[in-house]
């Protein structure tokens, strides 16, 4: 199994919780990110890696029923929660699809949006590159694409993790680390990626987002998202004993970290007047 597979997979395990542990984090990024891309009645979007919908489903509310959001995602547990919040929010104009944002363009041949979504996604790609070509391929000429990702962790947040890690080492290794492909650390590096992607008048911002966890969410919150690819390893009959162990070797009670994102957009460029 490649390292994509691998990362649909545990995110096909984790979207039963994701989000929905008590930590709210995903949904108010999310909904950042609909903000700054900025979609009007009658757009066209497309949500790649749209996980369980938290920007599919305000896209869809601010394109209205006169528009379209089509969301793509390559882990199927994804693709079935965001179909059910689809359908309990009846949002007739909305779609789900199971397929690789870096195949976008072959998926949605002869597809175009006026917006593309690439939500705290890039990162977990092994070709980022590939995706943005392809999902800049998407673009209506002057269509824009909006991205988000985690950027340097805060003093307070590496504190946290390296607890993390020193508590469950004894069980598995990396619980404390994300297991991305890519840091794109700098907003220059993000630039470059979607300049290089064919897109143009990339902007980046960061927004600090404040994340409280108390200590008994810990572990239910890093088996929510990524970080549950570490304690995948952990043996099912020590898991038990290996989250008393984190929970006793944590040092507060409530933990508050102020997580960095950082947000870029960008334009396909506009396709010249031909003369008449």
């Amino acid at each position: 199994m490649d390292e994509k597979q691998y990362m649909a997979g545990v995110f096909h395990r984790a979207s039963a919780s994701y989000e929905r542990v008590g930590v709210p984090f995903f949904g108010p990024v999310a909904a950042e990110l609909v903000r700054r891309a900025a979609p009007a009645p009658g757009d066209s979007v497309l949500d790649a890696g749209c996980g369980t919908g938290a920007s599919l489903l305000p896209a869809a509310d601010a394109v209205g029923p006169d528009g379209r959001v089509v969301g793509l995602d390559l882990a199927p547990g994804m693709v079935a929660a965001a179909e059910a919040e689809i359908e309990r929010s009846g949002l007739s104009h909305a779609s789900v699809l199971q397929g690789d944002a870096e195949q976008a363009d072959d998926l949605l041949a002869g597809e175009r949006f006026d917006i593309v979504l690439a939500g705290m996604m890039l990162y977990f790609l092994p070709d980022p590159l590939a995706a943005v070509r392809s999902m800049a391929g998407l673009l209506r000429p002057g269509g824009r694409l909006a991205a988000s990702l985690l950027a340097q962790p805060a003093p307070a947040e590496l504190e946290f993790l390296g607890a993390v890690a020193h508590a469950l080492a004894p069980y598995t290794s990396g619980a404390g680390a994300a297991p991305f492909q890519r840091a794109l650390n700098s907003p220059g590096e993000l630039a470059d990626l979607l300049e290089e992607g064919g897109l143009e008048d990339v902007r980046c911002q960061d927004v600090v987002f404040e994340v409280v966890v108390e200590a008994e969410q810990v572990w239910d919150w890093l088996w929510s998202a990524a970080r549950r690819a570490s304690l995948e390893t952990i043996p099912e009959h020590l898991r038990p004993e290996a989250r008393a162990a984190l929970e006793s070797a944590l040092p507060y009670e409530r933990f508050v970290l102020p997580r960095t994102v950082r947000f870029a957009t960008a334009h396909r460029p506009d396709v010249p007047v031909a003369a008449g």
